[in-house]
């Protein structure tokens, strides 16, 4: 097995997110491209994610939300509670599969606002059906709000807002664009779907290095729960796919994607030149669990708290030299 030292490996890892580039790995066209290609990417500041998409397309930040306000990419709740920028086709299926992780603490908030799994039922039926009578116009959120009170639901004291977060997990709402000046977005419905099994192909194509620690097995961490199955399946293996090769580094093995064994050395030495300026919350950080590789200690508070705030920053050399912070 093949040692790498720490700055190859970042190196690779800037390459597989199209933040550098190699003749093994073909570019990034466009938005749709990254999100496709990365899957989801971190999407809480809302310019931030659009950012990250133009630095891995290589467009402008106007370039990426003409493709947002096309429909092409759009944002919702796919992971946690967390908003995250997502091709159109991979909402559904994403957002089902991860869904159950999430649903029983919402089910405990949802007892705390007063909603009944029928008033949920009822708020569902009544947007699924101003959705889809726009077709794909975006509804407002004031507009959603008014929906759920035509059904007889009160929208205040964080109803409205939870009942929203409720369907997006479900797959059938996300965000559409959003406008300025303070970036409120829409809901409409999609109702595209994609195959599971070749998303996962994806995440090795382009995030370089899933660690399998000890067993040599990955298992899933989520649970899938299957068409029309209420209650989520056990907890599977997950296969390792073909096209996919093993370095160490530091002790710790990594996967990457077979392509990765064509990158050159030159490729290696430019992506590691580089300094960039990367928005908050990016994948480059957040995509992965060791945040010590690529952020020192005395950045840490300034770039990305351990309480989830994060700032702008500036990356040279595959690890932090900066924080953009202004405030």
């Amino acid at each position: 097995m093949e040692e790498i030292p720490r700055s190859e490996l970042l190196a690779r890892r800037l390459i597989a997110q199209g933040l550098a580039g190699s003749a093994a790995r073909p570019g990034y066209a466009n938005a749709l491209d990254v999100a496709r290609r990365v899957l989801a990417l971190q999407g809480q500041t809302y310019q931030a994610g659009i950012r990250a998409l133009a630095l891995r397309s290589g467009l402008s930040d106007a370039d990426v939300l003409d493709e947002v306000a096309a429909l092409r990419v759009v944002r919702s709740w796919p992971q946690r509670g967390t908003l995250h920028f997502l091709a159109a086709e991979d909402a559904r299926w994403l957002s089902r599969l991860l869904y159950p992780r999430v649903a029983g603490s919402q089910r405990g908030h949802r007892v705390r606002l007063g909603l009944s799994d029928a008033d949920v039922n009822r708020a569902r039926d009544a947007l699924h059906s101003a959705l889809m009578a726009r077709d794909r116009t975006p509804l407002p959120r004031a507009e959603a709000y008014a929906v759920f009170c035509e059904a007889g639901i009160d929208p205040d004291q964080g109803r409205g807002s939870h009942l929203l977060r409720i369907f997006s997990g479900e797959g059938d709402v996300v965000q559409a664009p959003a406008w300025a000046p303070r970036r409120r977005s829409c809901t409409w419905i999609t109702c595209r779907a994609s195959l599971w099994r070749t998303p996962v192909r994806r995440l090795w194509w382009n995030w370089a290095r899933a660690t399998l620690p000890g067993t040599g097995r990955w298992r899933w961490r989520i649970s899938w729960p299957g068409p029309g199955s209420p209650r989520p399946r056990p907890r599977r293996p997950l296969p390792r796919p073909g096209g996919t090769t093993r370095v160490r580094c530091e002790g710790v093995d990594y996967w990457m994607a077979a392509w990765q064994e064509r990158v050159t050395t030159a490729e290696v030495e430019a992506a590691l030149s580089l300094r960039l300026e990367l928005p908050a919350f990016d994948e480059y950080l957040l995509g992965y669990a060791n945040k010590q590789m690529v952020l020192p200690e005395h950045l840490r508070d300034n770039v990305l708290t351990r309480n989830g705030l994060s700032w702008p920053w500036v990356m040279e050399g595959g690890v932090a030299v900066a924080s953009l912070r202004t405030a």
